[in-house]
């Protein structure tokens, strides 16, 4: 009668714990929801995972597919009676070049015709092997960015004509006629540009050799392409293709968290192998890089050395990037030329970010108050007048190669420097 009050229970707290008690008691409950909901968060994430990770198992190998065969049809369409079916050949030493006598033309957005010349240069000009007598030859190396087959411009022949048109540099070069050789074919690295050099543009006897690379071309390993096609296996040869070179590269149980970076891993320059837009994975495959930085620098050199090696008077000239000129955060090529430098420091690199940086002074978007607050895609919407003059220079949003107007300009840059600096001796 003394001890229990009526209506007490037996799982009433002992005399004198009631605060302490509840609060006890409130706290294991809130602890277990927490770990409810952190349950929950991580088993809804993990599903999340897994399903994004199938759902590109089963449909990534097709839309790759799409992607590959949207553009090789297109070489095939208009070329000339006797012109072969494949743009690349094989090539014992570089690994591929462009196939002689070929036309070829690229859809949408660079709708860009090209054509080689017999011997398979992007050129629609003829040539002798053995340079004339009264001619001043410069070979330039690169990639797409050189070869400019997405371009009914290309960058080669602006310089060419400028240089010829330039009386400083006529003299400087006797008064011959400048012929400039573009040996760039796209996807190539620096160390078959060596190759190019070494086993194809000597022959023609350059005078001056100019290696135009981007900073990707230090990471890009010796690739191998061109092998022919036949049209009656023509999807079968494409999924091959697909299947070696893409999907078979990637680690479908890699430990990288791929939905989350796929969706905001750009913000702190996080990439995997599933990025959500599969253009990326043609444009970034890892089985066409080396397998870490320190490899590539270690290869690149030593592409860098045999150059050298193979021609005395050259020029290392860095093209700038769409995402270089735009301070766009790109942590693999962070460094990548003056790590290149180091190592080989008996060679000239020349950076042309600063010529084409002055170029844009006063005309980037943030001296465009008019445009504040528009997405990429409602400028572009503009009229081309009214972009940004970077936006004009690229095939955005759809691809970052140069159009003909940024390739125009950088051929004039290019032939500035040419003319202005003692560049004919290393």
């Amino acid at each position: 009668m003394w001890g229990r009050s009526a209506g007490a229970g037996k799982h009433d707290p002992p005399h004198g714990w009631g605060r302490e008690w509840i609060l006890g008691v409130a706290r294991a409950k809130y602890s277990r929801e927490i770990l409810l909901l952190s349950l929950t968060v991580t088993v809804t994430l993990f599903l999340s995972e897994v399903a994004y990770r199938v759902y590109q198992y089963y449909t990534l190998p097709d839309r790759l597919f799409a992607l590959v065969d949207a553009q090789v049809p297109a070489n095939q369409g208009i070329r000339s009676a006797g012109s072969p079916i494949q743009e690349k050949i094989p090539d014992v030493y570089a690994g591929y070049v462009y196939a002689p006598n070929f036309q070829g033309h690229r859809g949408h957005p660079w709708h860009s015709r090209w054509q080689s010349n017999s011997h398979g240069h992007v050129s629609g000009v003829e040539y002798p092997l053995q340079k004339p007598s009264g001619e001043y030859r410069i070979a330039v190396v690169g990639d797409s960015f050189t070869a400019n087959i997405t371009n009914n411009v290309r960058w080669t022949e602006v310089l060419q004509g400028a240089l010829n048109g330039s009386t400083d540099w006529r003299s400087r070069v006797g008064g011959k006629f400048t012929r400039v050789i573009n040996f760039g074919v796209d996807g190539m690295g620096m160390v078959q540009f060596a190759a190019m050099v070494r086993h194809h543009a000597l022959a023609f006897e350059p005078d001056f050799v100019i290696v135009n690379m981007i900073s990707d071309s230090i990471l890009r390993r010796m690739r191998y392409a061109g092998v022919p096609i036949p049209s009656s296996d023509r999807t079968e040869h494409i999924r091959l293709y697909v299947r070696k070179n893409f999907v078979e590269q990637i680690n479908w149980l890699n430990p990288c968290p791929e939905l989350i970076v796929a969706v905001v891993g750009r913000l702190w320059g996080k990439r995997c192998m599933l990025p959500l837009n599969s253009q990326d994975i043609l444009a970034a495959d890892p089985s066409f890089r080396f397998s870490n930085r320190a490899e590539a620098l270690s290869a690149s050199g030593a592409a860098v050395r045999d150059i050298l090696s193979a021609s005395r008077e050259v020029l290392f000239l860095v093209m700038p990037l769409y995402q270089e000129l735009d301070s766009h955060n790109e942590p693999m090529w962070r460094g990548l030329v003056d790590d290149l430098r180091a190592a080989v420091p008996e060679t000239t690199f020349v950076s042309m970010r600063p010529q084409m940086e002055a170029l844009l002074d006063g005309k980037r978007l943030k001296d465009s108050p008019e445009l504040a607050g528009k997405s990429l895609h409602q400028i572009l919407e503009l009229p081309a007048e009214q972009h940004p003059e970077l936006y004009r220079w690229f095939f955005l949003p759809d691809d970052v190669h140069y159009t003909d107007y940024g390739s125009t300009l950088y051929a004039h840059e290019v032939a500035k420097l040419l003319v202005s600096r003692s560049v004919l001796a290393r």
